[in-house]
């Protein structure tokens, strides 16, 4: 029997496996940088073409596929545990993204 926090991770990357554009290379950032503060995470998505981190970052927290924290934004706590139990991996995978 599923645990409520595999539950709510198949939720979620459910909802992930949509992303286009921005929100998918923000997410993923999130998930490569399970916890990051508001700042680098503006200045690495930059980097990475995003135009506004902060409204994309916003609206993945709105989507509940981010976290806000105090001056940081964090992978929701079930993909968290699902990194820790089963490796990253298994995000990548439902996305297509990464080695695997």
């Amino acid at each position: 029997m599923s645990e409520d926090w595999e539950i709510r991770a198949s939720q979620l990357l459910e909802v992930a496996r949509s992303l286009k554009g921005e929100l998918r290379e923000a997410f993923i950032y999130l998930v490569d940088n399970v916890s990051v503060g508001d700042l680098r995470a503006a200045i690495d998505l930059r980097r990475r073409g995003i135009r506004d981190p902060a409204a994309v970052l916003e609206e993945l927290v709105n989507m509940g596929l981010a976290e806000r924290g105090d001056e940081c934004y964090n992978l929701p706590a079930p993909l968290r545990k699902l990194i820790a139990e089963r490796g990253i991996g298994a995000i990548e995978r439902v996305l297509g993204s990464g080695p695997g």
